[in-house]
């Protein structure tokens, strides 16, 4: 398997985890947008402690204002934080796949062990047992 190969199935591994959560959240958000959820026309009630042109503390709120582009400080953190739970993700399914190497990413490939020298043969000491009688003082 090359890497392109490994890298489409990890695509669309997150595009299905990604639709699943999607098909998950949505009677969630569609229940959150029909209650008017920070809409500004409700006046004192759709709005958050604090709000001076959006809110700032909702996590739902904050995940908005970065898909429209308004915080890129916050997508910057976001993504920085999603490409090390990808990474942490890789390195677990590498171990559930080969655990045996040793292997903790996918595409590394640890150096072969040097063969011992000699003829291979397993070498033995071996050592004399005596009883307690028989010890030399």
């Amino acid at each position: 398997m090359t890497g392109n190969d490994e890298g489409a199935r990890l695509a669309e591994e997150i595009r299905l985890l990604v639709d699943l959560v999607i098909d998950r959240a949505a009677p969630w958000l569609e229940s959150v947008i029909a209650a008017g959820h920070g809409d500004p026309g409700q006046g004192e009630e759709g709005e958050h402690p604090g709000r001076q042109g959006g809110c700032t503390w909702c996590p739902l709120c904050a995940v908005v204002a970065v898909v429209r582009g308004e915080r890129p400080e916050l997508a910057a953190r976001v993504l920085e934080q999603a490409a090390q739970l990808v990474a942490l993700l890789r390195a677990v399914l590498a171990d559930r796949w080969q655990p045996q190497e040793g292997v903790h990413m996918p595409g590394f490939q640890p150096e072969p062990r040097p063969e011992p020298p000699g003829d291979g043969a397993v070498r033995v000491q071996r050592v004399a047992v005596r009883q307690r009688e028989q010890w030399e003082q």
